[in-house]
């Protein structure tokens, strides 16, 4: 359990800009006795650490993606991070198994539980069970992220576990877990945002089995870098983050302009071929009306010509019975 605990319970984390503050908890001044213990409870020190360096980590995501310009792949560092974040969020106060050895739960069968309040994510859930190359519950609870994350479907994901939290965590966490406080909601909100990142990762070829990675706080404590030089950086960033905004923003609207444009376009095709099928078997029915007139105009010729005949042969007779009758009369 000792190995486990990296959120820094003998300090304080905050957020300061862009930086990391780390403050012994013996130097804070609190002024109520009551808040000083509710400051001490390991717990309540561990949550707060924990969304402030995944507040910290999902800016520092959603900029430097914005800032490049590009889609983000698995070497990508604050990516990387982002991940490890999340998975000691996930594990945060995760209730033992029933049993002898009482193992810790995976966070895999969360995830699993998904599929059951939203059915789409049915198609992650078996997509990552197929996949015959991850071995323990950590890897598929992985792939599962990965792959919801380069769907834009995370942040809704964890959304809904969170507003459900009594029927689905209460099963694996444990009453002042981090997913079953308020800081779990927080953290929902916070993950919408990187529905504005582009994610492609070959999940494939990563080694999604190995232990669970430690966060990296060095990269966003203050004193490690320039400050003048990321001063300039930032606003060049930002600059570039606006243009990059505006550009996606109107790539966005094009996109759904044209998505339209198609559907129109598709119903109008759909209505064309209804008609057209209709109009052919109105045509086949009409062929089929002729060829039945004509059938029943050559009947009614036949039979014309045979009542001409018949009309002319008796013709005939009575002009022979006259002439011999005038023959006799003379």
């Amino acid at each position: 359990m000792a190995e486990e605990t990296i959120y820094l319970c003998n300090f304080r984390v905050s957020v300061d800009g862009d930086w990391l503050c780390l403050k012994e908890l013996s130097d804070v001044q609190l002024q109520m006795q009551e808040s000083f213990e509710d400051e001490r409870d390991p717990q309540t020190i561990e949550r707060s650490n924990l969304l402030n360096v995944c507040k910290l980590i999902i800016k520092e995501l959603i900029d430097s993606s914005l800032a490049h310009g590009r889609m983000l792949d698995n070497e990508h560092v604050p990516l990387q991070q982002f991940f490890i974040v999340l998975e000691h969020v996930l594990r945060h106060g995760i209730k033992p198994k029933k049993g002898i050895l009482r193992d810790k739960h995976e966070f895999w069968a969360v995830l699993e539980k998904i599929e059951k309040i939203a059915p789409e994510a049915g198609e992650i859930t078996t997509s990552v069970r197929e996949m015959s190359d991850i071995k323990s519950p950590l890897g598929r609870a992985r792939c599962w992220i990965r792959l919801a994350l380069m769907q834009k479907k995370l942040a809704d994901y964890f959304k809904l576990i969170i507003e459900q939290k009594d029927q689905i965590l209460s099963e694996f966490y444990e009453n002042g877990a981090f997913l079953m406080e308020e800081e779990g909601m927080v953290l929902a909100g916070l993950l919408v945002g990187l529905n504005v990142i582009d994610c492609n990762m070959c999940i494939k070829g990563e080694d999604l089995d190995q232990p669970m990675g430690v966060i990296d706080f060095s990269l966003y404590l203050k004193g490690n870098f320039n400050n003048s030089a990321d001063d300039e950086e930032t606003v060049d960033g930002n600059a570039r983050m606006a243009t990059i905004l505006d550009q996606k923003n109107y790539l966005e609207e094009l996109n759904r302009h044209l998505n339209a444009t198609v559907a129109n376009l598709q119903q109008k095709l759909e209505t064309f071929q209804t008609t057209n099928a209709l109009m052919k078997e109105d045509l086949a029915i009409a062929k089929n009306q002729i060829l039945m007139l004509q059938e029943q105009n050559d009947a009614l010729e036949e039979q014309n010509k045979g009542l001409l005949n018949n009309y002319d042969k008796q013709i005939e007779v009575c002009v022979i019975k006259r002439q011999r009758n005038f023959l006799f009369s003379c």
